[in-house]
């Protein structure tokens, strides 16, 4: 990988990640995640659902990497996005991508352009732009963005308590060969193919405004 795509991966990588739990909060306070084994099951859904839903709109956005492009799959995400959580999350994460990325990326034209035109501004979409633009290898702009999920949904379980940061850390590693095979049956797929597959979490991450107290914004 060259030094932006390690930049990338970087937590500290200013997209405000670490203020989403991806419904893991809810969850929690539902009592739907309790200790490890719940969470990994939660882990598990959540990458599933990633592969699903979002890889195919990844891929189409790094394939063609213009701002025609993001408009269509821009406006494709927000429908698919069902959640109101979800969706404020994404527009969040990725508005805060384009504003860095714009200023430091060596595709800056492609992305000032994107930024005068854009409607929502979703990460996912974002993020394929942007990693198209800059040469980022298809599979490893996929493999990413499951990384994200892991790394994030996990780093809001030690916050939140649910497991330590050993445990945490054991977690991932456990489950990073899950991710690199659903990553390999749901890699390069057009936008014709994303669909939900978690319907419940989808229902666990809209409950989230109505928590009495909260650390995440989703």
């Amino acid at each position: 990988m060259d030094w932006y795509t390690w930049q990338l991966v970087d937590s500290l990588y200013p997209t405000g990640g670490f203020a989403h739990s991806l419904g893991l909060e809810s969850a929690v306070q539902e009592k739907i995640v309790t200790n490890s084994s719940t969470l990994r099951q939660f882990v598990v859904a959540s990458l599933h659902q990633t592969a699903n839903l979002l890889l195919p709109i990844l891929y189409e956005a790094h394939a063609n990497p213009t701002a025609a492009n993001f408009l269509r799959l821009d406006a494709l995400t927000h429908a698919m996005l069902t959640n109101h959580v979800a969706a404020r999350a994404s527009i969040a994460q990725g508005t805060a991508m384009l504003r860095v990325a714009s200023t430091t990326a060596a595709a800056s034209s492609v992305l000032q352009d994107i930024k005068r035109n854009k409607v929502h501004g979703h990460h996912v979409v974002v993020f394929g732009i942007m990693c198209g633009s800059l040469g980022i290898d298809a599979l490893a702009t996929q493999r990413l963005l499951l990384f994200f999920t892991l790394r994030d949904t996990l780093s809001a379980a030690t916050r939140l308590n649910v497991i330590g940061p050993l445990e945490s850390a054991k977690l991932q590693t456990q489950l990073a060969p899950l991710a690199e095979k659903i990553l390999q049956e749901k890699k390069d797929r057009p936008v014709e193919d994303a669909y939900q597959s978690a319907p419940f979490l989808d229902l666990v991450q809209a409950r989230h405004d109505m928590l009495y107290t909260r650390i995440f914004n989703s």
